[in-house]
């Protein structure tokens, strides 16, 4: 079942990775050198002169954080506070890289991209308090050479550690909780290999996305299980469905287990037997729903480290960092896709059940999301993913680590246009994605195992989950801002691929730690509904592809837990509308076939303006509609002079309402391309025949 996969360090990567993976742009040689499989000499640690050289220059962009937790670019933000340790003037830094408990997390691991080879002559590490493990290694990622260990055992000094290296690339690993390092100061000179250190760029799979996103009724989802109601779900055009692993196989005592799967989706295992998966999937499409499984969980014939159903898929004694160790699950992630997606393969490839109908191709899925949460530090080390071990499960489940663990593990080798959407984590952490990629570039030259980025964030008084007392809204949280930097790294890096945020929202219980607070006339369920609305608009705006809000249903509408009360509907069985239902609904009918086109100036700074575009021309006009409302959460209200584009002959005023999916609508009076309109802190959208 293991296969080792190939340790790929080329020219390309070396030259490319530290600039692109911290987001700046890799230099381009146009001398088109091929790709090599062995280490360039200029990156190989070699002798240097004994001279000090220049203290040289470190900021927090060059620093590549692999563990992706708590800020690494701390080891190197005092700079000009750390002086000159090798003259004598070292300053006192006092801000350390520490994740703090618990003791898991460590080792902690990041390394400096100099941005090209340094003949390095001293190190200096401060050391403040405490004892700990300072590792200091050189050489290239995944093929890293200690340079020496410093144990911190002095007090409020700088430990000075001559060295004899050349190197692009200086690694610290942080023992353990207990370690301070507040700052590291590098001497040397650039190297001889400095003059010439571009190379081609890496080679990089482009995804099949389309160039344009999906029009407002297709970017607005929901998270939803099998078992809710579809015309309840009809309130988004997409859905990201919760379906768990053990549903589809081993969900009993006697299952046999990879490689002899049984897979059951129709009828499932679950749901007392009762669950047709494939009906489910064909009535969403019907009713023109994209879908996307998020399959969760372990099976009960496959438990890790902590032997629960949260722990990674790789059985005890696995190298979590070798994509072999997730066979099983690849296995699975193929089956999945060789049903639903839409390539047929061979009959005799189908690992299904007795009685199970052996259908294949049956196109009704293009999208398959590989885990949920896996950055879950709350269940512990055997649940928790490092950003590498969720590269390596993924270049698994993506195309079997590109074929070498065979033909009928991952989705690509089931449907080439099936697409992996990276399981959801729990962080708005840039630094996990430029892990992966880092991960990517050295293991699959340069070929990123996911066709979507998937992220969740709570817009909260914590700023992210399970840290909160109360919500906030989307602009109080600089939504659109936070979310705008993972577009923009995919934009530069990993063109192609797709960003979602997939779980976000708010809870209506007032005792929740999630709340939508009650202010001014406005009740929780109220200010849900207008935040939620919000908060589509703002992910619009930042160019993320699709957006999810947890969930459909209410969990206990009664209970203070978080999320419990966040639903757009109430609890199962009960469904009964929200407001919020309401609101999302009309925001997705008034803006079906429209795609965020711009932020006209308000001249106001309480009121903010979108506009947004049809892809359809009728009669030869394009029509829009511009969302104008108050970004406040006071209970804010203004009149406004709204300057219409394009000339147009008609313009409606839609209100949310709380009782109608389309909303209140009001024909308005245009007088010279302008209308005047009463904002507020619920959004309201001006439809025109023509916006230019």
């Amino acid at each position: 079942m293991r296969i080792v996969p190939q340790t790929l360090v080329f020219a390309a990567v070396a030259a490319s990775i530290g600039a692109a993976a911290l987001g700046r742009s890799a230099p381009q040689d146009t001398s088109s050198r091929p790709v090599q499989n062995s280490q360039p000499a200029a990156f190989l640690q070699a002798a240097a002169p004994a001279a000090i050289g220049q203290k040289l220059t470190l900021t927090p962009d060059m620093v590549l954080n692999e563990s992706a937790l708590a800020d690494a670019g701390k080891l190197v933000d005092e700079q000009a506070l750390s002086g000159d340790p090798a003259g004598g003037k070292g300053g006192a830094p006092t801000t350390s890289w520490t994740a703090g408990w618990p003791a898991w997390q460590y080792p902690l691991h990041a390394f400096i991209d100099l941005g090209a080879p340094h003949k390095i002559s001293k190190l200096f590490l401060y050391d403040s308090t405490g004892t700990g493990d300072v590792t200091i290694a050189t050489g290239v990622p995944f093929a890293w050479k200690t340079l020496f260990n410093d144990r911190l055992e002095r007090y409020q000094v700088w430990n000075e550690h001559p060295a004899n290296v050349e190197t692009r690339y200086v690694r610290v690993s942080i023992g353990g909780p207990g370690t301070a390092l507040p700052e590291i100061v590098i001497y040397g000179t650039p190297g001889k290999a400095a003059q010439n250190t571009a190379a081609p760029a890496a080679v990089r799979r482009t995804s099949a996305t389309s160039a344009a996103p999906p029009t407002m009724d297709q970017f607005i989802g929901i998270n939803a299980f099998i078992d809710d109601p579809p015309d309840r779900m009809a309130v988004a055009g997409f859905i990201r469905e919760y379906h768990n692993w053990n549903w589809d196989e081993g969900d009993g005592s006697n299952y046999p287990g990879y490689p002899d799967n049984q897979n059951r989706w129709n009828p499932s295992a679950a749901g007392g037997g009762g669950w047709n998966f494939d009906a489910y999937y064909a009535g969403l499409k019907g009713r023109g729903i994209t879908v996307s499984p998020c399959i969760q969980g372990n099976v009960l014939w496959l438990r890790g480290e902590g032997g629960n159903n949260a722990d990674k898929p790789v059985s005890p004694g696995e190298d979590p960092e070798n994509p072999a160790s997730y066979a099983e699950h690849a296995d699975h992630m193929f089956q999945f896709a060789a049903r639903y997606g839409h390539r047929k393969v061979a009959d005799r490839l189908l690992k299904l059940a007795p009685g199970q109908p052996r259908s294949t191709g049956l196109g009704l899925l293009r999208y398959f999301e590989n885990w949920n949460e896996p950055d879950n530090w709350w269940s512990g080390r055997g649940a928790y993913f490092t950003p590498y071990e969720l590269a390596a499960m993924s270049s698994a489940d993506y195309d079997g680590h590109m074929g070498t663990m065979g033909k009928t593990v991952g989705v690509k080798n089931a449907d080439p246009n099936a697409r992996l959407v990276m399981g959801g984590i729990a962080k708005l952490n840039l630094d996990a994605i430029k892990a992966m990629k880092l991960w990517a570039d050295f293991k699959r030259r340069g070929s990123f195992p996911f066709d979507v980025i998937n992220l969740h964030h709570y817009s909260n008084t914590g700023g992210e989950q399970q840290r909160g007392k109360a919500g906030i809204s989307p602009e109080a949280d600089n939504l659109r801002e936070k979310m705008r930097r993972f577009v923009e790294y995919r934009n530069r890096h990993l063109p192609g691929v797709e960003v979602w945020l997939t779980e976000f929202g708010y809870d209506t219980n007032p005792g929740s730690p999630q709340r939508a607070p009650a202010f001014a006339n406005f009740s929780a369920e109220e200010v849900q509904a207008q935040w939620l609305v919000r908060s589509y608009l703002a992910l619009a705006a930042a160019g993320v592809d699709r957006a999810a809000m947890y969930m459909l249903r209410d969990v206990d509408p009664a209970s203070t837990t978080q999320f419990s009360s966040s639903g757009l509907v109430t609890e199962k069985g009960a469904w009964k509308p929200k407001i919020s239902w309401y609101y999302v609904y009309a925001l997705k009918n008034r803006l079906a076939g429209m795609r965020f086109m711009g932020e006209p100036v308000s001249g106001k700074p309480n009121i903010s303006i979108y506009k947004f575009k049809s892809v359809k021309v009728v009669n030869g006009k394009t029509g829009g509609a511009y969302a104008v409302w108050c970004p406040t959460s006071n209970g804010t209200e203004e009149k406004i002079t709204l300057t219409l584009a394009g000339k147009p002959t008609s313009a409606t005023l839609v209100t949310l309402s709380p009782t109608d999916t389309k909303g209140t609508a009001t024909p308005l009076r245009i007088t010279n391309g302008k209308v005047t309109l009463d904002a507020s802190e619920r959004p309201i959208f001006v439809l025109t025949d023509s916006i230019g």
